[in-house]
């Protein structure tokens, strides 16, 4: 098995929720769910994980393979009633900061070895932030997206296939 998986991707995202004093939940979703109310129960704010896009691209001399997992996540929070935008500024403002948090971490562990060996390399110029809401119930925050690059040898294994 190849070191970089959807589980280590899902686990390191967790790990970050875990970790940060203000997020307080972590959840799965997909895009069929966002015409949907939030699930009950998930304590907010929360950092919502969508599965990874994958695309795979040799390197210049085409000696290598390089796959780049593209990661979107959301932090989120509610805002009460519709239309009450001193409650959305405030909890954009202070998810904000809580994406800044999390930007500054995959900064100070790009380079990590261990990081590189779990999920890969961290693309830092490809980090993009959007404001996102209102969804689910009136709920506000940002979409994180950036890359993870990792080597992915392209050897054809004939053990694995019956022909």
């Amino acid at each position: 098995m190849r070191n970089t998986t959807h589980a280590n991707i899902v686990a390191f995202h967790q790990r970050i929720q875990q970790a940060h004093k203000e997020i307080n939940g972590f959840y799965r979703f997909n895009w069929n769910e966002i015409n949907n109310a939030f699930r009950r129960g998930i304590p907010t704010p929360a950092l919502l994980l969508e599965s990874h896009s994958m695309g795979l691209k040799p390197n210049a001399n085409g000696t290598a393979h390089f796959s780049e997992r593209a990661i979107s996540f959301l932090l989120l929070d509610h805002t009460g009633k519709a239309d009450n935008y001193t409650k959305q500024e405030e909890v954009l403002d202070r998810l904000e900061n809580i994406m800044l948090d999390i930007c500054t971490y995959l900064n100070k562990i790009s380079k990590d070895p261990a990081t590189l060996k779990s999920i890969g390399k961290i693309d830092l110029n490809s980090i993009e932030v959007e404001k996102v809401g209102p969804v689910f119930d009136n709920m506000y925050g940002w979409n994180i997206r950036y890359l993870l690059t990792a080597h992915e040898p392209l050897c054809y294994d004939a053990t694995r296939w019956e022909w």
